[in-house]
């Protein structure tokens, strides 16, 4: 573990422990998926619709969602090429545990990088092209209230979450130059002018699972594989 990692987590793991309430409360925040995927899929929702320049604005928003997958696809990869132990099983760092977190069920995941960071930045960036006023709020609130609570219940290093948003930012970045946005979401809007019915209803479902961290859809593919529910 390098210097940089251990000074931010071991000050953020101090207020472990201290209260039972504010650790459950964190807890809380980092498992909820309204709080996270909610209000961030809310914001696109809302710019969609907002009247100004609708045309770029649906671009800019297109171009994140969709480069949000191979923005998660390349985070995926380096997770099994550069394999880093989650904090709290980190043996060189004594993490005390916040009341509710199961470290167990972390086991054998790697914490680098982390797919929130990319996933949230990538649509934040995608956000900011479209609003600024509304992407510097999306910047703020992805940082503080789903990464900043990653580092306290210890699944993830200070490292894990910057080199995520490094991902996702410069992917949505990429997918909103000029001529790459073009490419990528015409089609998108074509579809949208030729059938909006049938539009909204993939849109919905797209972005539910992006709200929810796609869970429902992995849930499902565990299901047909294995034959059980998770646990």
């Amino acid at each position: 573990m390098n210097g940089f990692d251990l000074s931010i987590s071991s000050f953020v793991n101090g207020f472990a422990h201290r209260s039972l309430r504010f650790d459950e409360f964190v807890v809380f925040v980092s498992r909820s998926n309204l709080l996270k995927g909610g209000v961030v899929i809310g914001l696109i929702w809302w710019l969609w619709f907002q009247d100004g320049d609708i045309r770029r604005k649906r671009e800019a928003l297109l171009a994140a969602m969709i480069a949000s997958f191979p923005a998660l696809a390349v985070a995926r990869i380096l997770s099994w090429v550069l394999f880093r132990p989650r904090p709290f099983h980190e043996a060189q760092f004594l993490f005390r545990v916040p009341y509710g977190i199961s470290a167990a069920r972390w086991e054998g995941l790697s914490s680098f990088p982390s797919d929130h960071a990319v996933l949230f930045f990538a649509l934040a960036t995608g956000i900011f092209f479209a609003s600024r006023r509304a992407g510097w709020f999306t910047f703020v609130y992805v940082s503080i209230v789903i990464c900043l609570p990653r580092l306290f219940i210890g699944e993830h290093y200070t490292t894990d979450i910057l080199a995520g948003a490094a991902i996702g930012i410069s992917m949505t970045w990429l997918a909103n130059l000029p001529a790459t946005r073009k490419a990528l979401t015409s089609w998108a809007l074509q579809w949208l002018d030729a059938r909006p019915g049938q539009f909204y209803c993939f849109s919905f479902i797209l972005t539910y699972q992006m709200a929810e961290l796609f869970d429902p859809m992995l849930n499902m593919l565990k299901f047909i594989i294995h034959g059980k529910l998770p646990s």
